[in-house]
Parts: structure tokens; sequence; C-alpha cells
């Protein structure tokens, strides 16, 4: 059909153009404003995409124009609904990030976040994704859920090269604050060596600078007095490495391992 509209000149071309434009602002439309499909719409806009951009390689010969208006067209409907598409798109790539995510291999993990990307460079709600990615990208770190340091600091680079530093910029502070817990904590062990623990347990905590990460409510923790001891020594360890800072603890992700040993009747 495009070859048919060729040969009637710019005027046709124009209209079948037009058309194709139409055709994406409804159908996708349909997509994103259905809410009882929102756990499917981030795969359902990957594959529109992908049969859109087939479209304009083979039907349409690859031309500029009908590739921008799709680019047009496809920015337009994404962002009929305000700030879901941006959430959610965050949301798949926590999900693809998470430990426990075994269905792709790290070339196809690669594909499947450059796919995303696509998504988010037509969502006009950029701050929306940045407070989810930035909240999920936390549990990950803290929690230790994170599949791939790898391919988390190659998302990081990806958001960094189409957003600028200042985007990225408290993002890569939460790199940072957890590679130099890390340096923390091993100086810290070696501080204890030759101490007995309080209680004999066992501690890891994580500095974090307070402007990088998401606020969290204030959680009182009722602590065993061995752990209270613990989080002392730990303080006295650490300001007297660096003087005038001031901890603050915070216990929201807090997570604690019990062992036990039941004997046998």
């Amino acid at each position: 059909m495009y070859d048919l509209f060729l040969r009637t000149g710019p005027l046709g071309i124009n209209d079948l153009r037009e058309a194709f434009g139409n055709y994406i602002k409804v159908h996708g439309r349909v997509l994103v404003i259905d809410v009882d499909k929102d756990d499917k719409m981030v795969d359902e806009l990957l594959e529109f995409k992908e049969k859109l951009d087939r479209f304009v390689h083979e039907c349409f010969h690859s031309n500029e124009k009908f590739g921008n208006i799709l680019k047009d067209s496809f920015e337009f409907f994404i962002n009929q609904r305000s700030n879901k598409p941006a959430e959610l798109v965050a949301k798949a790539v926590d999900a693809r990030l998470r430990t426990g995510n075994k269905e792709a291999t790290e070339e196809e993990l690669e594909k499947i976040l450059d796919k995303l990307l696509i998504l988010f460079r037509f969502i006009h709600g950029k701050d929306v994704f940045e407070a989810f990615y930035k909240k999920d990208l936390a549990k990950r770190l803290l929690v230790g859920k994170s599949a791939s340091v790898d391919a988390e600091k190659s998302m990081l680079l990806k958001l960094k090269q189409e957003c600028g530093n200042i985007f990225t910029s408290k993002l890569e502070g939460m790199f940072k604050d957890i590679e130099l817990s890390k340096d923390i904590m091993t100086a810290f062990e070696q501080y204890m060596h030759g101490r007995e623990a309080p209680g004999n347990i066992g501690m890891s905590v994580c500095v974090l600078t307070m402007g990088f990460w998401p606020t969290y409510p204030t959680v009182t923790a009722i602590l065993p007095p061995e752990f209270c001891r613990l989080q002392e020594i730990f303080t006295t360890f650490y300001l007297s490495k660096h003087t005038g800072r001031k901890l603050q603890w915070q216990y929201t992700l807090d997570h604690c391992l019990l062992k036990g040993w039941l004997k046998q009747k």
C-alpha cells in the first residue's frame, strides 16, 4: 500500500502517515487507560512498540517521516494517563534487577533494559520515575536483593547518558555509600578483632548520606541490651574516625538472621 501511495505524490503519503499516527494514538491509549490491565501495561507497550517498529521498517521502508510520526504519536498516548506509566516502567526495571529474576541471561537482561529505557524516553513524568526507581533501588541495595551489581551500574549509566549528571547524582551517591560502608565494616571488624562482641552477636551497618536516599518514617525498635551495647561500640568507633559527624539510626529496612540449634529427641 505504501508503494501505491507513493505514486500519488506527497499528498497521498501525508494522508497515510496521518492515518498511521491516528492508529497509534487510538490503540495505544487503550493500553494505557485500562486500570484493570496495569499489571500487563508495560509488556503490552513493549510488544506494541516492536510491532510499530516493524511496520516502519518493513511496510514504510524505514521512511524517516513515518519514524517521526511513530515517536510523536507514542509520546502523545503514553502520557494520556499521568504518572502511572512512569511508575510501572520503574517497577518493571526493579523486577528485572531483583534477586530471583532467572528469566534472562546478562545479555538478554541488557536488551530488556534497553527496551524499557525506550519507554522511559517517551514519558514526561521522569521525576515520578526517579522517585519510584530510587525507592526500589534503595531496597535492593540495603536488603541485598540486587541480582547483579554490574546490571545495576549499567542501568545507572543508561539513565545518566539519557538524562545527564543531575538526574543520576543522588543515585550514584547511593552506590558510593554502599561501597564506603563495606570499607567501614571491614575496618570495624579489624577494630573488634580480639574484643568479645556483646552477646556474641554480629552486626552489619550501612552508613548513608541523608540527602541521597529516600526519606523513611522514624521507627522505634526495642533492641536487646547486647545489641544496644554493640551499637554504642560502633558509634564510638565511627565518630573517632569521622569527627564532626552525627549518626542517626534508621530501622525501617533493617533485617536480622536468627540461628538456632535444636536438640534431637
